[in-house]
């Protein structure tokens, strides 16, 4: 009998960590416990017109509490900034060298896996991903 109360806690926290899902089924999609940052970066040749539709899916999407747009001038102060103390490589970059993007800031809840994979078929993205620099919102 004691073996058997094990065998059942095991099941349990293995149930309880998302173990539980039948080999070749994909697992529940987990929530982002709190507001998530994800950027969107824009294809170097990526058009206006494209650039447009984004910001247009962006507004669409009821998981994104808000977004910004940074332009390739922007991109390049805020390189700058991060890398001042390399005088260097500062210099070997030029706005040209950057892309444009866009920063969403999603809603706690949301399931980020499912907005990045949602927006990576978009014309005009390069890469979708959590930003990893910025701090969550909060």
């Amino acid at each position: 009998m004691g073996s058997r109360w094990v065998a059942l806690v095991v099941v349990a926290l293995l149930a309880a960590a998302g173990c539980g899902a039948p080999a070749g089924q994909a697992p529940e999609p987990r929530p982002a416990p709190q507001a998530t940052v994800v950027r969107l970066e824009l294809a170097m040749d990526a058009t206006a017109p494209q650039r447009t539709a984004i910001e247009s899916w962006l507004r669409a999407r009821p998981e994104v509490a808000s977004f910004t747009f940074e332009s390739r001038e922007q991109a390049l102060a805020r390189f700058r900034e991060a890398y001042r103390d390399s005088a260097e490589l500062v210099g070997s970059i030029s706005a040209a060298d950057l892309p444009e993007s866009f920063t969403a800031t999603l809603a706690a809840g949301a399931d980020v896996d499912g907005f990045v994979a949602a927006a990576q078929p978009l014309a005009g993205l390069d890469h979708v991903g959590r930003d990893t620099d910025s701090p969550p919102p909060g």
